[in-house]
Formats: structure tokens, sequence, C-alpha cells
């Protein structure tokens, strides 16, 4: 019996090991594949149309149509590979099915889509085409501080010191990120073609969005498969784009330049490849990052999965030649501390690994 107990224990044990070792493969492989994907991203504004703002003379509404139709494609991207690529190779079609059939389900994706497209991926893309792909990565850290406020207020957990600690830390990190006198200096005295006001306030849509998103994620994902349910996210995701968003684009722009517009997104096949090469890294990371969560943890894996920030700035470095702002690199070290110091628990919600 005694031995029978021991096998037991050493089975537990290595079931338990594997778990965590798998756990930090999928954290680390989003973290990678998250820092990756910034360069297709960065290299879509460096070609046409969104290179030359779509002929627009006004070239804030070249970049805010470029912005726009850039979040839209990534949306019809993610939706298409997610949902055929994903849920495809994990079987997880009769699943899909049930998930978007449910009001329940549906009620927690629809507000996380809401939160994570329009907002979010929105806001990246005009931080990223205003600003550029460097800090649209490094300030997006700052939706961890987000993230624990909107859970405190409506989920009403409770911060421990080492949370509120790390909070902190964060958002000296992100003071750093901002560098307040550039930021200001940006702002009353914009240089080159752009609006960067609007860059800044892409930041901003995308932090708020990030980190309302994760709260309603983690609804959704209480009572459905991940696997099945981020497809849905998605698809929701595109549809509102295509009912409310590109009829805002319409009205802004008007009907001629409209088509315009989509006539030259979708026959650039320069544009189209690097959309989709950013569908298949961001999208395999959202994929990864639900798998680590069960595995390891939500805290320790939102802190491995925020090292996408160093490996976003040296592939932009490398690829694209991006410079590094010693600025943006002490305050994403900084941040990135903080996100270890607020979530790092030790055994919380990884079976004590």
């Amino acid at each position: 019996m005694t031995e029978l107990t021991a096998e037991k224990k050493a089975i537990i044990s290595k079931e338990k090991k594997a778990r965590v070792k798998w756990g930090f493969i999928w954290a680390i492989l989003t973290a990678v594949m998250w820092g990756i994907g910034y360069v297709p991203l960065q290299t879509i504004w460096y070609i046409e149309p969104l290179s030359s703002g779509y002929g627009f003379e006004d070239p804030n509404t070249g970049y805010l149509v470029g912005s726009y139709l850039d979040a839209f494609v990534q949306a019809m991207m993610f939706g298409l590979i997610l949902t055929v690529v994903w849920a495809g190779a994990t079987g997880k079609y009769r699943e899909w099915k049930r998930v978007i059939t449910n009001r329940k389900i549906l009620k927690w994706l629809f507000l996380g889509a809401l939160c994570g497209g329009p907002m979010a991926i929105f806001g990246t893309a005009l931080a990223t085409g205003y600003i550029g792909a460097t800090f649209a990565a490094s300030v997006s850290l700052l939706s961890c501080v987000v993230g624990a406020l909107v859970g405190r207020m409506f989920n009403h957990e409770k911060f421990s010191m080492k949370a509120i600690i790390g909070i902190i830390v964060i958002v000296v990190g992100g003071v750093v990120i901002l560098d307040p006198a550039v930021m200001i200096e940006d702002i009353m005295h914009p240089s080159g073609d752009g609006n960067t006001v609007l860059g800044y306030l892409g930041a901003l849509m995308s932090v708020i969005g990030w980190g309302v998103e994760g709260n309603l994620s983690v609804r959704a994902l209480n009572i459905t498969d991940a696997d099945a349910s981020l497809p849905v996210r998605f698809f929701i995701e595109f549809v509102f784009w295509c009912i409310f968003m590109l009829p805002l684009l319409l009205c802004i722009v008007g009907p001629d330049k409209f088509f315009d517009c989509m006539s030259q997104t979708f026959t650039s096949g320069p544009f189209l490849f690097w959309m989709a090469m950013a569908a298949l890294s961001l999208g395999f990371c959202y994929a990864a990052q639900y798998k680590a969560f069960p595995l390891i943890g939500v805290g320790r894996t939102l802190s491995l999965c925020n090292l996408y920030v160093p490996v976003s700035m040296i592939a932009l470095y490398v690829f694209l030649g991006v410079p590094l702002s010693i600025m943006l690199v002490i305050g994403s070290i900084i941040a990135i501390a903080g996100t270890f110091i607020m979530y790092w628990e030790k055994g919380s919600d990884d079976g004590g690994a």
C-alpha cells in the first residue's frame, strides 16, 4: 500500500512538472511571437497604400484612414485564421457553434471584442502609425494596472501589499516610457506630418482596452473553452467593424474615397502579406496565452508574456533599424519588474508550482 502511494505521488509530481514546463513554454512562445508581431505591424506603414497616406492631402486623414483599415484587416485576418486554422486544427468547430449560440458566453465575448478590437487594436494601430511600434509595445505594459483596477472595482479583487507595490512600480515605468517633457513637446509642437496627439490618444485607448478585456475574458473562460471562444471573439470583432466602424469611415471620407481606399487596401499584395504575418504571430499569441493560464496561473503567465517588450525592441532594431530610445528601454525594464512584483505570487493558480 505504501509503494502504491509513493507511485501515485511520483505520477502526480511528474504531471505537475510537465504542466509547469509546458506552461512556461506557452508563455515564452507568447512573448516571442508577440514581440516579433510588431515587425509586420510597423512594416505595413512603410509600404503602399499606408506609406502614401492613401493619397490624402492632409497627412492626418491619411494616418487615421490607415489606422482604421489596419485594425479592420487585422480583425478580418485574426477571425479567418483563428476560425479556420486554429479551430479546425483543434477540432473545435462543434464547440465554436455552441459558444456562438450561447447568450451568457456571447455577452462577455461581445464586450471583450469591443474593448480589445475597436478600442485596443485600433488604438495600437494609431500609436504605431503616429509615434512608432516600439512606443506602442512599451506603453501597453500599463494595461496591467488598468486590469487590476477594473478587477478591484467590478470583481471585488483584493490587493496584496505586493500588488500595490507592483502597481506603483509599473506606473513609474509608464511615466518614464511616456517621458512627459517629450510628450508635451510633441503635443504642443508636433514634428513631421502627423498629429501625435492621436498617437497618444491611441496609446491610452490600447491601455484601457487591453486592461478591461482581460477581466471580461476571464468571465467567458470560466464557462467555455479557450480554443473555441477565441475564434468567436475575433469573429464578433470583425462583424462589429463591418456593421458600425466601416460605415463611420464612409461618412468621414465620403463614398468615392472610401471605395478607393478599400480598393487600394485589398489589391496591395505586400500589405496583405504583412497583415497575414501579423495575424499569424499575434493570433497565435492569444491562443498560446490562454493555453498557459491554467498551467502556471494567470499571474505568472502575464509576467512572462510582458517580456514581449524587449523582444519587440530587439526585433524592430534588427529587422527595421528602428532606433532604441533610452527612456523606452529604462521605462520598460521598470514596468516589467513591476509586473513580476505584482503578479508573481507563490503558488497562485498553478497548483503550487
